[in-house]
């Protein structure tokens, strides 16, 4: 097996391995996703790769949407008073917040 193999496999099946990629994927895609909308489909993408199953993988695609719609409402500070006022552009935000690193976990189906 080469060396890129071992080290994926070690990030999947050790725990203290598991967590720390997971925290860097989390992490460079919530900061990818905030300079560009293609970050959202890296970090649903970077998170499912250090998942074990692509069940798991999916899981971890959702939280990274997640992360990255809260990180997004944390952002707006005081403005975020006047979302419900904006119906259609809420509902694509939290659409894309979700779905794009949903799309990007089946990624994980592949490798």
């Amino acid at each position: 097996m080469s060396d890129s193999g071992e080290l994926r496999d070690r990030v999947r099946t050790d725990p203290r391995t598991h967590v720390v990629a997971l925290a860097v994927a989390l992490a460079l895609g919530v900061a990818l996703a905030s300079v560009h909308w293609l970050g959202l489909i890296a970090a649903g993408a970077a998170a499912a790769l250090v998942a074990p199953t692509l069940r798991r993988g999916v899981a971890y695609g959702l939280a990274a949407g997640a992360l990255a719609l809260a990180t997004f409402a944390v952002g707006l500070g005081p403005a975020a008073a006047v979302l419900p006022e904006m119906g259609p552009v809420v509902y694509l935000t939290v659409a894309s917040a979700l779905g794009l690193p949903l799309l990007g976990s089946l990624a994980r189906g592949v490798v």
